[in-house]
C-alpha cells in the first residue's frame, strides 16, 4: 500500500521536514503529496517563495511524486478555467526557470460521486487536458469525490486513482461502510490499485489497532492517509501525532 498525502501545509522553513523524514526513513514506501499553493496553482501562474524553496526538496527523494491541486467545485467550476490551472502547473518549470518544480499529475478535488453523463464528458476533457500536458511528468490523475461509488456507474476508469472514502475512523469503522469498501474491488471490476481512503478525525488508538487498520486499508484499497486533526477544515493542513506512527504501520503491514 502506498500514502496519497494531502499536503495542504504552508511550507515554513521546516514545516515539511516530518515528510522528509518519513520518505528518509520508509525509502520502499511510495509517497504520492498534493501540492496546494492556492487553492490551486496561483491566479499569476507563479507560486510563493517557500514553495519555491521547499518543492525541489521534495524531488530529491526518489520515493515521493507531486501533484498539482484543481478543485472542480462538483464540475461548477468552467471547464476552460480547469484546463488553465492545469496548463498553469505543467508551465512552472518554465515560469519559474526551475526544472525540479515539475509536477507529476494533477489531483482534481471536489469531484462528483454521483452519475451523470455531463460530469463524465467534463471529468475527461480534464483528462484529456493533463494527458496532452508535456509538463506534467507522469501525468498522474487522482479524482476525489470522497465517496464510495456505485458499483455499476462511476468514474472510476477516467482516473488512476480515486478517493472512494474520505471520512471520520469512527464512520470507517461503521459495519455498512466498511464492508461497501472491503468488496468494493471485487464488485467494480476494478483494482485496489485504483482506490484510496483517506481517514481524519483518528483517535488515540494504541499500535496493535492502527497495525490493524493499517492491515485493513491493505486489503480494501492500493493507496491510504490517516490523521488524528478532528477540526473541520483543517484535516490536512498540518502534520498530526499520528503522521509517523501510521508511516510505521504502514511499512510493517506493506
Amino acid at each position: 500500500m502506498s500514502i496519497l498525502l494531502p499536503l495542504y501545509i504552508y511550507p515554513w522553513a521546516g514545516a515539511w521536514d516530518p515528510l522528509y523524514s518519513a520518505a528518509r526513513t520508509h525509502p520502499n514506501l511510495n509517497i504520492t503529496a498534493i501540492i496546494n499553493p492556492c487553492s490551486g496553482p496561483c491566479a499569476n501562474g507563479i507560486a510563493e517563495q517557500p514553495y519555491i524553496t521547499e518543492i525541489p526538496k521534495l524531488k530529491q527523494y526518489p520515493n515521493i511524486r507531486t501533484l498539482g491541486y484543481v478543485a472542480t467545485n462538483y464540475t461548477n467550476k468552467p471547464i476552460d478555467a480547469v484546463v488553465q490551472e492545469i496548463y498553469t502547473y505543467a508551465n512552472w518549470t518554465k515560469t519559474m526557470n526551475n526544472p525540479s518544480l515539475a509536477m507529476d499529475g494533477i489531483f482534481f478535488d471536489e469531484v462528483p460521486g454521483t452519475y451523470d453523463w455531463h460530469y463524465r464528458d467534463y471529468l475527461n476533457l480534464a483528462k484529456d487536458a493533463v494527458k496532452a500536458s508535456s509538463g506534467l511528468g507522469q501525468k498522474f490523475i487522482v479524482h476525489n469525490p470522497g465517496t464510495i461509488p456505485n458499483i455499476n456507474w462511476n468514474y472510476l476508469e477516467i482516473a488512476d486513482v480515486t478517493v472512494v472514502y474520505e471520512e471520520t475512523y469512527m464512520n470507517f469503522l461503521d459495519a455498512p461502510n466498511f464492508n461497501a469498501l472491503k468488496a468494493l474491488s471485487n464488485n467494480t471490476h476494478f483494482p485496489k490499485s485504483k482506490m484510496a481512503v483517506m481517514l481524519h478525525t483518528v483517535p488515540n488508538i494504541p499500535d496493535d489497532l492502527l497495525d490493524w487498520t493499517a492491515k485493513q486499508l491493505k486489503d480494501m484499497v492500493g493507496w491510504s492517509f490517516m490523521t488524528s486533526v478532528q477540526t473541520k477544515g483543517e484535516w490536512w493542513h498540518s502534520f498530526s501525532p499520528l503522521f509517523a506512527p501510521f508511516f510505521n504501520a504502514v511499512d510493517r503491514n506493506k
